[in-house]
């Protein structure tokens, strides 16, 4: 393979010479090797980086700091790697350890190189752009990656509020379809009052929405970014004007609404806009998770379990128990819930780690929170489409559930009197008998004015 020889303040290294990288991004992919996926991993990151290092070219062409040709050949080459060229020339792990240096260099070194290319320059010669003096002019690693992390976020969660959106359709859908199916209400496991279906349904579709929406609000927060604060919020090494552009250069570049903090150090300093999606993430997952847990045991089979929700069948479900159907839908996104829980742990540490000026956790701050979106995102439409959108009710089975469990006490609540109706029910347990088949044994009330009844009393 042809190579290059690069020269830095360590001395020189030798790579690739069809490389975009240089001297900075090989000794970073070397000093962090097996350390987890690349940048190149992370298309949404990458494409981040790039509009902010072309917002930050456009913010100090403004200022008269970077002469037009070159903020040209910049936002050109950015333009490129956002819509997805050279993303194999981002070798750097993206939770590496030099709190994100070997990132922000690895982007400006094939930034630099491609809009040399364009302006004529052999690749490494770094003749008429320069990673630093160029790419990097004004901006600060600590001021670049948390910005760009912070707009990847959203990007990111824009196909996650869809699709979570999507699976509370599908639940919408079904509360329509089984809105005047009977079922016992449950609480602590045990039979509680008459209900339906479609108001269950409605629940949990109306749970996602509201866990949806906190999502989108910690999305929005993310909005405001530590940009033009370059090292640790004084934003010395910045042209005079540079801080007022850059925000409408972001805004434009990433064509959303984006703002400077009002205080660059207190931006500089605090990751808790990370930790505040993390846990707006974790909350979403534990939402759909435990709603997953209730179709597992409503689901749970006729002969021996409740069989109310009968579940897609979409696989085999044993090696070695024929005809044994698992609900491995609902498993799925419980899992995902376990994951999304821990790398919430992974940010909350990091992001109480910061010291002084900066947090310099970020990058597994920013490799926690894409996998946790990328997990929920793809598992929320697998879930909605393999298993909710398919699901039925046994609406006898259910109505069998509730008729023969104490539920169906509070219909004769007020007829009887709290105590009366104790005794019955009692006598009821010493017969082994369902409660209301006592009820219509001892004339109380017809089988069909009680289910008429629980049908009323469901709403």
């Amino acid at each position: 393979m042809p190579m290059r020889s690069e020269q830095d303040s360590l001395g020189s290294v030798s790579l690739p010479s069809d490389a975009l990288y240089g001297a900075n991004a090989l000794r970073g992919a070397r000093n962090f090797a097996g350390l987890g996926r690349s940048m190149a991993a992370f298309p949404v990151f990458v494409t981040a980086m790039a509009r902010v290092k072309q917002a930050a070219a456009r913010a100090n062409q403004a200022v008269g700091a970077l002469p037009p040709q070159i903020a040209d050949a910049i936002c050109q080459a950015c333009d490129e790697i956002a819509s997805g060229a050279y993303h194999d020339q981002f070798p750097v792990p993206l939770a590496e350890g030099s709190g994100g240096t070997s990132l922000n260099m690895n982007m400006n070194e094939v930034i630099a190189n491609r809009a040399g290319q364009l302006l004529g320059d052999a690749l490494g010669s770094y003749a008429n752009v320069h990673p630093n003096d160029h790419v990097n002019l004004g901006q600060s690693t600590n001021d670049v990656v948390p910005t760009a992390v912070k707009l990847a976020c959203i990007l990111a969660s824009g196909p996650l509020i869809v699709a979570a959106g999507h699976l509370a359709s599908a639940f919408e859908t079904k509360a329509t379809e089984f809105r005047d199916t009977l079922r016992v209400g449950r609480t602590c496991m045990q039979a509680a009052q008459p209900m339906t279906y479609g108001q269950l349904f409605g629940g949990h579709a109306a749970g996602i929405r509201r866990a949806t929406g906190a999502l989108q609000s910690a999305c929005d927060g993310l909005r405001v970014v530590p940009m033009g604060g370059t090292a640790i919020g004084t934003g010395l090494g910045a042209a005079p004007g540079y801080d007022a552009t850059i925000a409408p250069a972001l805004s434009q570049a990433f064509d959303m609404p984006v703002s400077r903090a009002d205080d660059a150090f207190d931006a500089m300093a605090s990751a808790d806009g990370f930790l505040r999606l993390s846990s707006e993430l974790r909350n979403l997952s534990s939402v759909v998770s435990r709603i997953a847990a209730d179709l597992v045991i409503l689901g749970s089979d006729g002969a021996s379990g409740l069989g109310e929700v009968i579940l897609p069948a979409v696989q085999p479900g044993s090696s070695i128990m024929a005809g044994k159907v698992n609900p491995v839908m609902c498993m799925s996104v419980q899992q995902i819930a376990f994951a999304v829980h821990g790398r919430d742990a992974t940010v909350a540490l990091a992001a109480q780690a910061g010291q002084m000026e900066i947090n310099h956790f970020e990058p597994v701050m920013a490799e926690a929170l894409f996998d946790s979106i990328e997990l929920m995102t793809k598992g929320y439409i697998l879930f909605a489409e393999r298993c909710i959108s398919g699901l039925t009710v046994d609406a006898g089975r259910s109505y069998q559930n509730l008729a023969a469990s104490f539920a169906v006490s509070t219909v004769f609540l007020r007829q009887l009197g709290y105590a009366r109706l104790s005794k019955l029910v009692k006598q009821a347990q010493a017969m082994q008998m369902p409660l209301a088949a006592l009820a219509v044994q001892e004339g109380l009330i017809s089988e069909a004015e009680l289910r008429e009844v629980l049908a009323t009393a469901a709403g």
